[in-house]
């Protein structure tokens, strides 16, 4: 993406927490390229944070859910550490997705900060049946952990938008492309494996944003969105789970998968899976969990048509070519011809 976005981008200095995550390392490479310096937050550094060569990036090591003190001269935070799952301890989530977020936000104002963008989700909508929805749309309450605490954390962000700091926050729907290991990754691994399936047939709509056209709409909310909003972050291409897993398929010259079960008899299994994982307390999630067949077994189409009129946000990758640019790093990357 080579767009320029921040008017001056030379004068202001970024804190980009998850910075070693899937997104964050982009949004570190886009600031960068723009002339910013950034101070790239996470618990651990990835290595690929570590090769880049420029004295514009300054890595910080820090768990944010413990003691810390906001970094000196920082203009801007993009806030996209969280915790992401399906599995887990209703505190596990609590206390980095809304504890933390709050901590960061107090210490961010206290400093002078101008500009706040939270990185919240488009799950906050719930699971029961989305199509064609802008951000007005219809919100289901959700019993899961993770869209509970980022419906609670993107409130209080939007809550706190004052003339001294601007908070914003953005719902970016799933993300994908070259290097994910976190959600395509896996998906991939079943296609090959022939363990992947479909609830109803996968003809439920999806939503999907390309890693570089979601770093182009956050970019633009923290720069142009209006304070205590929240915008959707979606290409807004209508995909359904059997045009997108079949794409992936053809892509790694394997057979498109053929199982699918009904909804209710899936989440049926998942709730009982569920039920014997919890009973044991076990750290490693079932192989299905009601979040994933509720996601699965809904339409969840969303559209940005308010980051497109206030923002100027503008999807570049299409789909397919975006799937096809995955599928070849992840071949590469397992050693796949």
């Amino acid at each position: 993406m080579s767009e320029k976005i921040f008017g001056n981008a030379a004068k202001r200095v970024f804190l980009v927490t998850g910075a070693s995550g899937f997104l964050g390392k982009e949004i570190v490479k886009h600031i960068l390229s723009e002339g910013g310096k950034v101070i790239a937050a996470d618990m651990r550094t990835a290595p690929q944070l570590k090769e880049i060569n420029n004295p514009n990036l300054e890595l910080w090591e820090v768990n944010l859910t413990g003691d810390f003190a906001m970094p000196k001269g920082v203009t801007d935070v993009i806030h996209a550490a969280g915790k992401v799952a399906d599995w887990g301890s209703y505190e596990s989530f609590y206390n980095i997705n809304v504890a933390a977020t709050e901590k960061l936000m107090k210490l961010a104002k206290e400093s002078k900060v101008k500009n706040f963008l939270f990185i919240s989700s488009i799950d906050i909508h719930g699971f029961f049946g989305h199509n064609e929805e802008t951000e007005d749309g219809t919100y289901y309450p959700s019993k899961c952990f993770y869209p509970a605490t980022k419906t609670i954390a993107e409130n209080m962000v939007k809550a706190f938008n004052s003339p001294e700091m601007k908070t914003v926050c953005i719902r970016p729907c799933t993300v994908y492309g070259p290097g994910d290991t976190t959600v395509q990754g896996p998906i991939m691994d079943a296609i090959i494996k022939g363990q992947m399936g479909f609830i109803d047939k996968g003809k439920r709509l999806i939503t999907r944003i390309y890693v570089t056209d979601l770093v182009q709409g956050l970019c633009k909310a923290l720069e142009k969105g209006r304070g205590g909003e929240a915008y959707n972050i979606v290409s807004g291409e209508k995909i359904n789970w059997m045009e997108w897993v079949e794409a992936i398929a053809k892509e790694l010259n394997v057979k498109t998968p053929t199982t699918t079960a009904p909804y209710w008899a899936a989440l049926t299994v998942a709730s009982i899976m569920e039920g014997v994982y919890k009973l044991f307390r076990s750290k490693t999630p079932p192989l299905l969990t009601r979040m994933r067949i509720q996601h699965a077994g809904h339409d969840f189409y969303f559209v940005p048509t308010k980051a497109k009129t206030e923002l100027g946000f503008e999807p570049q990758m299409p789909w397919k070519e975006g799937i096809k640019l995955m599928v070849e790093e992840y071949k590469a990357r397992k050693g796949i011809k």
